[in-house]
């Protein structure tokens, strides 16, 4: 859980980077199997060329908050020539057990009324499902490739994006039903150096940067450090 490398950038040069840092501190970069990474193409090609031996796995998290825009850019459109949707995003982007009994009789009611952001609601849903109780990759396949059929079939061109979204990433989506890692752990640390950048109001460069979240995150034995 500790951050052990800092490296600029979004793109195949930025894995490279990592992998030399890895060497140098005597890392083996073919040995590395498994790498746990958001849907950036960039990184997937860096991937490719210098973790060679490396399946990559694309975080759930990521495809869900994709998912969510999704469905709020839905409701935008419907939203425009239908008075309804005044005040209900929230209802379209919590899950059930999170909303008040009065929020929960509206979106059914809502539901109801065979609304474009129904459909896509419920298909951001079963792509939760699937997320949630997918057991094996097998399984994840079959049921991802039926709900990305159905969105490519819905009508919906934010929902449609999303089924390409998924389908180029495909392989990715599904290796983390076989190997369920996500970059939870990672977020939780990006809340923690969002505080130390607001704190200081910014940082003059990288290197300084860097430092402090090495400092804040790194867990550093300090008393290991000597000078002279």
């Amino acid at each position: 859980h500790d951050v052990i490398n800092v490296t600029p950038g979004r793109d195949p040069a930025t894995v490279e980077r990592f992998a030399r840092g890895f060497m140098d501190h005597n890392g083996v970069p073919v040995y590395v199997r498994l790498v746990a990474c958001d849907m950036s193409l960039g990184f997937r090609k860096g991937i490719r060329e210098h973790l060679p031996h490396a399946r990559r796995i694309v975080d759930r998290f990521h495809v869900a908050r994709h998912a969510d825009e999704a469905v709020d850019k839905a409701g935008k459109t419907e939203g425009r020539s239908d008075p309804l949707f005044k005040r209900t995003k929230c209802l379209w982007l919590r899950n059930g057990e999170s909303l008040a009994e009065l929020q929960v009789e509206t979106k059914r009611n809502l539901t109801g009324q065979r609304l474009k952001t129904g459909r896509a609601c419920r298909m951001r849903e079963v792509l939760q499902d699937i997320c949630t109780d997918g057991r094996t990759p097998s399984e994840a396949w079959v049921r991802l490739h039926r709900l990305c059929s159905w969105m490519m079939h819905s009508r919906l061109k934010p929902m449609k994006d999303l089924a390409r979204m998924i389908r180029r990433h495909f392989a990715g989506i599904v290796a983390y039903f076989g190997h369920p890692y996500a970059n939870a752990v990672l977020e939780g640390a990006d809340g923690v150096i969002r505080n130390v950048k607001r704190r200081a109001r910014g940082f003059r460069d990288m290197d300084h940067s860097a430092t402090m979240i090495y400092l804040t995150c790194g867990r550093l034995d300090l008393k290991a450090v000597t000078t002279t």
